[in-house]
């Protein structure tokens, strides 16, 4: 059962909220509010400016037009995408760190860095003394969530948090959010997850008047209450179209704009007309992803991997690892945290040598790899200018 939202404190609201990267407007004039217990889902196009938004509400980033409104003494948690820590410090010292502003002794700080880790996974004390720079990628996201989750915010921002994270990982920050979090919002793609820790959905794209719907209830009752509000949008344009079409030919009879009757009528023409071309260009808006395909290649075996096995420290990562990729492979990669999928990946794309075995790869094979951290992604590079080919 949902509760009104209507019915419960406000925690946090926003009040015609713009903000544009660059020339392009990401979202404009964003109206909505935040309530104590809020369970919300946040959607949208690849480019919709989730993440900004997010930024916008842990205030990170000032919008560049609107207001926000934060209820006195709450208290903001923010788990952006990429969390960096000391590579030196363990994850018990990391999020102790985290709760240095905290009015608590040292060893309630300890006691509940330990107790926050353990219900992230870091059971034993080993676990919780390992040097950061150890640590995988799921690991590390697990540090991150941990770090916000033990200052017990009454409000609590995820960005993306199940990047990286295996399905007991994911399993163990459903439970986590459910029972801890006072309220959260959380941006994310896995709409399993959504499904399952959501009970408020919202989604950013400029194709809705708004530039936002809210629908308080699962991922499942947002697809079914898009479906009615887009076929109401576009029924609605089917008779714009039509009213604009009688308008138009109205117009091109030459209509003389002497008296205050042909003078409104045209000032209506051309408003109708307006609203017309605003309604279809959010309908066209662009929505920007990337568009994976399989290699066209004719060779039947692109890579083949044999035997293959790694180690680091003296611990074996895994061994005798058989793999074959042929044109229009699909495969999905899947292991606990620190298991070595992303070792296994540096093998196959030549970034790291096996220990043992051997990778055979078809000739000129082109291998393109999208890393956890997009470390060889240029940051100083405009979008367009990081997608464009090489000139040279």
């Amino acid at each position: 059962m949902t509760v009104s939202s209507s019915s419960r404190p406000l925690l946090l609201s926003c009040e015609g909220v713009s903000h544009q990267f660059g020339a392009r407007p990401l979202f404009k004039g964003l109206s909505f509010g935040l309530f104590q217990g809020d369970r919300v889902g946040l959607i949208g196009p690849n480019g919709s400016g989730k993440s900004t938004l997010l930024r916008i509400l842990a205030g990170r980033l000032e919008p560049d037009h609107g207001q926000l409104s934060l209820k006195k003494g709450v208290r903001v948690g923010y788990v952006e995408q990429d969390t960096r820590f000391p590579a030196e410090s363990t994850a018990e010292e990391v999020v102790i760190q985290a709760l240095a502003g905290e009015p608590l002794e040292e060893y309630e700080k300890e006691a509940r860095a330990a107790r926050t880790l353990g219900r992230l996974g870091f059971r034993d004390r080993s676990e919780r003394e390992l040097p950061v720079g150890a640590l995988s990628g799921g690991w590390k996201k697990r540090l991150a969530i941990a770090c916000e989750v033990a200052r017990e915010p009454d409000l609590l921002l995820l960005d993306e948090p199940t990047n990286h994270l295996d399905l007991e990982g994911i399993l163990e920050l459903e439970e986590l959010l459910v029972e801890a979090a006072q309220a959260f919002v959380v941006v994310s793609h896995d709409r399993y997850f959504l499904e399952n820790v959501s009970r408020r959905m919202l989604e950013l794209d400029r194709v809705y008047p708004e530039g936002i719907l809210s629908v308080d209830g699962t991922y499942s009752d947002l697809l079914v209450k898009r479906d009615e509000v887009l076929k109401n949008q576009k029924d609605y344009e089917e008779a714009l179209a039509n009213r604009a079409r009688i308008e138009v030919d109205w117009l091109r009879r030459g209509p003389k704009a002497r008296t205050t009757k042909s003078k409104a009528r045209i000032d209506r023409a051309n408003d109708l007309l307006g609203e017309l071309a605003d309604v279809r260009g959010r309908a066209a808006g662009p929505r920007a992803g990337i568009d994976f395909k399989a290699s066209g290649r004719g060779t039947k075996r692109l890579l083949e991997a044999t035997g293959l096995a790694k180690a680091f420290d003296g611990r074996t990562i895994f061994a005798g690892v058989d793999l074959l990729l042929g044109p229009g492979s699909r495969l999905g990669l899947l292991g606990l945290n620190g298991s070595g999928k992303t070792t296994l990946l540096s093998l196959l794309d030549g970034t790291l040598l096996p220990d043992s075995g051997e990778i055979e790869r078809a000739p000129f094979l082109k291998i393109l790899r999208f890393e956890q951290g997009r470390e060889t992604l240029d940051k100083r590079l405009t979008l367009r200018r990081a997608l464009a080919p090489d000139s040279d």
